[in-house]
């Protein structure tokens, strides 16, 4: 049985006249399945009426109260109850599993002779089409395709278990499951925890997760939580992060704290944050990454490959390879295909693209969207007015600044571990 198989439907009572209408289950966390032990109901005149389930039961897939309405025991809360429908349906929730993120479209029911009991929850598209009571219809429709909508049941001792806050029911994750996460993920449970919390995990999981975390929440959480960290720890945190997110970050507190964190840092990551603190942030300067791979002219397909393997991964997103002169001027670029193809001994001024797309620093956020679409590019670098070579803008970083607010959390930023 599911939970929206029975959510609004009448209750009866013994006499077999109506006396409401479902509102919600009522469930023991502890046990491997908690027990249902209370029906909510919702009664003639808007009340709401919580029985104990020993005095109902399941005829047909329908609830039944066995006594009359005015008989009912009322159900004692016990802390710990969850409301099925409050709490659990639509609810973001950890698969222990799978270590994921899913939303719960539908509660799965058991009932056997000792009562019912919670055994999982479905988070399949058939789950979804149930709520909304499509399943049937869309059944019939696929009937002859070989796509079939899915029912995933993750049984509930799969699933973290909950606490209760506030008032709402919220996730309660040890540290060393989130951190097997992706940090996106791992975003998302964040900032659904208490100031407390949070600061918990920041204090306690490695350097690299929290960073890759900061990363990806919201602003004003992010802000939140450097904020509840001492000076030292903001820092180790921010040191691990790529120095256009450090000054994001960093852009948002106040000054005094900024210049705390910036003296905890190492000298030449303190030193890059503070040359990106210094543009606009609407700017390309702002938004530029000074995280990039550049060789000089003379060096070879093969010393560039070479090179690559070094100090690939400490740079944000490979690309493309820049070719720098003596001056650190931009004079060429090379793909990553063309560095692959090319013969080991020729030098990366006979294959570069001598004619680089790029941007000054003071280019706008529209203008860098612009040349990119234009252009089909992944990254663009930006120099100053004499052409020296300051950073590369990347797509994802410029899809954040121009696509609406409620469609950036959506844009997935490259992850590895």
């Amino acid at each position: 049985m599911f939970l929206s198989e029975v959510i609004g439907k009448p209750i009866t009572d013994v006499t077999g006249e109506q006396v409401g209408t479902l509102q919600d289950l009522v469930a023991s966390p502890g046990a491997q399945f908690p027990p249902v032990t209370a029906v909510v109901i919702s009664v003639r005149g808007g009340d709401t009426v919580f029985a104990q389930w020993q005095q109902a039961r399941v005829i047909d897939s329908n609830i039944r109260l066995t006594v009359p309405l005015q008989d009912i025991k009322p159900h004692q809360a016990q802390e710990g109850d969850i409301l099925l429908k409050r709490d659990v349906l639509d609810k973001q929730i950890v698969d222990v599993h799978d270590y994921r993120v899913v939303r719960v479209n539908d509660v799965r029911l058991e009932e056997s002779d000792t009562g019912l009991f919670l055994v999982g929850v479905d988070t399949g598209m058939r789950g979804l089409l149930r709520r909304i009571g499509l399943e049937k219809i869309v059944d019939k429709l696929t009937r002859n395709l070989r796509w079939r909508p899915h029912t995933h049941i993750i049984a509930w001792d799969d699933v973290e278990t909950f606490e209760s806050a506030e008032g709402r029911i919220k996730l309660k994750v040890p540290v060393e499951r989130l951190a097997r996460l992706h940090p996106a993920d791992i975003a998302k449970i964040i900032e659904g925890l208490d100031p407390a919390q949070r600061t918990e995990f920041f204090k306690t999981t490695d350097v690299e997760t929290a960073a890759e975390t900061l990363a990806e929440a919201d602003p004003e959480v992010q802000v939140a939580i450097v904020e509840s960290l001492d000076e030292e720890r903001a820092a180790d945190i921010i040191e691990e992060m790529e120095p256009d997110e450090a000054a994001d970050v960093l852009g948002d507190l106040s000054a005094d704290r900024r210049e705390g964190i910036l003296s905890e840092m190492e000298a030449e990551e303190a030193e890059d944050v503070k040359e990106l603190l210094e543009y606009d942030e609407e700017s390309a300067g702002g938004l530029m990454t000074t995280e990039f791979i550049s060789v000089s002219p003379e060096m070879t397909a093969e010393e560039t490959i070479n090179h690559l393997r070094e100090v690939g991964p400490d740079a944000e997103i490979v690309y493309y390879v820049y070719v720098l002169d003596k001056q650190e001027r931009l004079v060429g670029v090379i793909s990553l295909r063309d560095l692959i193809i090319a013969q080991p001994q020729v030098k990366a001024e006979e294959f570069m693209v001598k004619q680089v797309i790029h941007v000054h620093v003071d280019a706008s956020i529209q203008e860098i969207a612009q040349i990119m679409e234009d252009y089909n590019l992944l990254a663009l670098p930006v120099v100053d007015e004499e052409n020296r070579m300051q950073g590369i803008v990347t797509v994802d970083d410029t899809l954040q600044k121009v696509l609406p607010e409620d469609w950036r959390r959506r844009i997935p930023k490259v992850w590895s571990r």
